[in-house]
């Protein structure tokens, strides 16, 4: 069965971000996700389940063999028995009869299982697409934390720089070059650290399709494309006919089928038997017939039929447990939702905006000569703070967007 992206998972798939400069061609999410359902390796072995399955439906589906059987009779004894002279061989055929329709039953059980996997395969589908779209995220999130570092890297030079004439030029003391060049080293520092997440973020992202090495050098993504917030009632409504839950009911039906066919296996099957018989004595022959059943067969079969119930009602009530948590682990995501989109807009449309105006006000002030290096630095600093804020509050609102996808998902 194949599975449908919901749209909102290939919602981060856009143009524009800044990125880090390669000559290869950027991996959009799009690739991500086909390569993903392509070779992913927990997706592999699904269809071997399914080849599986097939066998026992086909198994389910033959009717029991004929049992051929062979007696001897009243030989190696003594006297007139010495030897065979007195052996009486029989050959007979038998056949198994089962009542109460149980073959049909037991096909309709064992096609309910395979229900059950297809749509255990499409869940596993989507489990695969939303992790590939978390890391993907969360590569986009290394990648401008990485460029954050190498701007924060080519301001600390610069301010470094700046700080040596101004020390040449007797307007600033000596330490304040010993501070800006540990500013400078832990900038540097900054930079190797960022690269080294930015490479784990690939290589965890690569092997969601089973690649031991990344096979791209960068994403297309625009993590500040912030989502949109939905009505809460709307996704709501969503929960129930998601694939999670018709896998709920495929299971239930799958249960109640093997109910039946408990119930069909209450009734007796019984053993109808034919052949022939030879009298070694007189060399005559004789026709031979017989039938056989079980006693007490439905004392037998309550244990399994209330075995099946029992799984049965457990099951519904599992999926009305797993209804409730999901719909309160909805409320929760979209309100953190809500919250991450506010901040990140927050973020990005005033504070650093106006964090900006201030550092570029105390840079003017201290190259005059009225503020010092920890003023200009501390400045410089709260407006990184500020830009990594976005980054993560950006990250987050995606982040629980997927989520919320993943709860609410399109079904098959």
């Amino acid at each position: 069965m194949s599975v449908r992206v919901p749209n909102l998972f290939l919602a981060l798939v856009v143009i524009g971000s800044v990125s880090l400069s390669h000559s290869a061609e950027p991996l959009t999410l799009a690739a991500a996700v086909d390569r993903t359902l392509r070779s992913n390796p927990d997706l592999a072995a699904l269809p071997a389940r399914q080849r599986e399955q097939n066998a026992r439906i086909e198994l389910a589906g033959l009717r029991p063999p004929l049992a051929f059987d062979a007696q001897i009779e009243n030989m190696l004894g003594s006297g007139g028995y010495r030897d065979l002279d007195g052996a009486e061989t029989s050959l007979s055929l038998s056949q198994v009869i089962e009542l109460g329709d149980q073959r049909r039953k037991r096909l309709a059980a064992a096609r309910g299982t395979m229900d059950a996997l297809e749509l255990a395969q499409t869940v596993a589908q989507l489990d695969a697409v939303a992790e590939t779209t978390r890391r993907y995220i969360e590569l986009a999130s290394e990648e401008q934390q990485q460029i954050l570092a190498m701007e924060w890297l080519a301001a600390s030079q610069r301010k470094t720089n700046d700080v040596e004439r101004r020390v040449k030029a007797a307007r600033d003391p000596e330490v304040e070059l010993v501070r800006a060049r540990i500013d400078l080293s832990r900038a540097e520092l900054g930079v190797r650290v960022a690269a080294d997440r930015v490479r784990i973020a690939q290589r965890k992202l690569a092997a969601m399709w089973g690649a031991m090495e990344p096979d791209f050098e960068r994403i297309e993504a625009n993590l500040f494309d912030l989502p949109n917030i939905e009505s809460l009632q709307q996704r709501t409504e969503k929960i129930a006919s998601s694939a999670d839950f018709l896998l709920f009911a495929t299971e239930i039906r799958q249960r109640e089928a093997e109910v039946e066919l408990a119930k069909a296996e209450a009734r007796a099957s019984i053993t109808v038997s034919a052949g022939i018989r030879r009298l070694e004595a007189t060399g005559d022959q004789a026709f031979i017939a017989g039938f056989s059943m079980p006693l007490s067969s439905a004392r037998y079969a309550r244990p399994r039929i209330a075995e099946a119930q029992a799984r049965r009602d457990g099951l519904e009530l599992e999926r009305t447990a797993a209804l409730i948590k999901a719909r309160a682990s909805l409320f929760e995501v979209a309100a953190r939702l809500k919250h991450a989109v506010e901040e990140a807009q927050t973020l990005r449309d005033d504070l650093i905006p106006r964090m900006e105006t201030a550092v570029k006000a105390t840079e003017y002030a201290w190259q005059r000569g009225r503020y010092g290096y920890i003023e200009l630095s501390e400045a410089q600093r709260e407006q990184l703070g500020l830009r990594l804020a976005l980054i993560t509050a950006a990250t987050n609102a995606h982040l629980y967007r997927i989520e919320i996808e993943r709860l609410t998902g399109d079904s098959p």
